[in-house]
């Protein structure tokens, strides 16, 4: 089965703020109810190559220069750090309902478990993820007053990461999939995303299309994650016009993100946040 997507909405809103800024989905700010966005690296203190707002406590970068960083993060993004918990990823498919009790986690208290997403349906919750070429899934249902966010590598997107929070969304807060309006966040683009062909056809198997990557170099393969981020959205039960791909490419946007696959590794990382209003 081919996905035209001619119903979804294709593009991003880039919103400056105070000297940094955020990639976000029209569709979500015109909802009202949640605020919402990925992060760019302009605007913090970090030096080169982390420069400037690192967001990613595991890179050698002096801890107190990511807490700064994440000050002006908050800052610009008009939520309180008290708020905020953020996921404890191994590139999996675990997604957790997370409370107030929660706040805080993986900042002044100790991390989650292990997990690449998290749901909510309290208004004092800012769900963070992180980045640096991954994918995001940012969820919203406005008839259950419900948020979800998942950071989606090739691994997490195989899993089909993006379909698990929907199915936690629908067991927890009783939310129905055609009701949640979502959408992708920035990641590598199809260009940029060399891997494996054996990778690629174990993708074109699980998500049964071709048209998820190109064949390149021998035994190599472009692959597109945000198709299939895509795809495993609409057989959820999302409703095409309630999606939204931003085809933001962190490899080739440098201005704004880092890219652990531009960069070999050595780089910083952006965060996506989501929360009731």
């Amino acid at each position: 089965m081919e996905y035209p997507l001619s119903r979804a909405r294709h593009g991003y809103a880039y919103r400056a703020s105070g000297g940094t800024g955020f990639f976000a989905a029209e569709a979500l700010d015109q909802k009202g109810g949640v605020r919402h966005g990925f992060s760019t690296r302009l605007g913090g203190v970090s030096p080169a190559p982390y420069d400037s707002l690192n967001l990613g406590w595991t890179r050698p970068d002096p801890p107190e220069n990511v807490a700064e960083n994440f000050e002006i993060f908050c800052g610009a993004a008009g939520v309180a750090h008290g708020d905020m918990v953020i996921v404890n990823y191994e590139h999996g498919g675990t997604v957790l309902k997370v409370t107030a009790e929660d706040r805080g986690r993986g900042f002044e208290k100790p991390p989650l478990p292990f997990c690449d997403g998290l749901v909510t349906n309290e208004k004092n919750v800012v769900l963070v993820t992180s980045h640096a070429d991954c994918g995001a899934f940012f969820m919203y249902d406005p008839v259950k007053g419900a948020v979800g966010l998942a950071h989606a590598g090739w691994k997490g997107t195989l899993a089909r990461i993006g379909a698990r929070a929907v199915e936690l969304m629908q067991r927890e807060f009783g939310s129905e999939a055609g009701d949640l309006i979502v959408s992708t966040g920035p990641s590598i683009c199809k260009s940029c995303f060399e891997v494996d062909l054996e990778l690629a056809e174990r993708f074109a198997d699980e998500f049964k299309t071709n048209a998820l990557f190109t064949r390149g170099r021998p035994g190599k393969a472009q692959l597109d994650l945000e198709l299939a981020a895509a795809i495993q959205m609409l057989e959820a039960g999302v409703k095409e016009e309630n999606l939204t791909l931003m085809h933001a490419c962190t490899s080739e946007l440098g201005r704004y993100f880092f890219s652990h696959r531009r960069d070999k590794g050595d780089t910083g990382s952006m965060a996506a946040y989501i929360g009731l209003i």
